[in-house]
């Protein structure tokens, strides 16, 4: 019984944990004037610059596709993105910034990733290395503990 009661503490602490996480960086875009899909959204563009598509950001983030169609819609109105016919399929868009949205989308990611390499120094190698570590093993066991053969 000791047991289950341990492995109960562990998934109330880890599943605090996450969604605290997801929490930080909700309120860091909202600070700024973004939703936290939109920071998801901004954050594809600018790491794939001439290359995203609408269906790379949903499966990237597991958003739904008429979240980020709404966001793409508001950013097309803003004139930070442009559509453009994509070359090996002409059904999906390839996403492009314009000046306007690199300069904004650049900066937003850059203060991100500024405000995260305090955290990772702060963290130190050893540290760094082991929640990675560690949480490649949780996704690993988890899938494997998840897939049922009878579903």
């Amino acid at each position: 019984m000791e047991m289950i009661e341990q492995l109960k503490r562990y998934h109330a602490l880890y599943n605090a944990l996450w969604r605290e996480t997801n929490a930080i960086y909700e309120e860091w875009a909202k600070q700024r004037g973004w939703s936290y899909c939109e920071l998801l959204v901004i954050l594809s563009l600018v790491e794939n610059q001439d290359t995203c598509k609408q269906k790379d950001i949903c499966q990237l983030w597991q958003l739904p596709k008429q979240t980020v169609n709404t966001i793409l819609k508001k950013f097309l109105v803003h004139r930070w993105v442009e559509l453009a016919p994509c070359k090996e399929d002409h059904r999906n868009k390839v996403i492009h910034l314009t000046i306007t949205g690199k300069e904004t989308f650049e900066a937003v990611a850059s203060a991100l990733q500024h405000c995260e390499e305090i955290v990772w120094e702060r963290l130190g190698k050893d540290r760094a290395d082991t929640l990675i570590e560690n949480t490649k093993r949780y996704n690993q066991f988890f899938r494997e503990a998840g897939i049922d053969e009878n579903t």
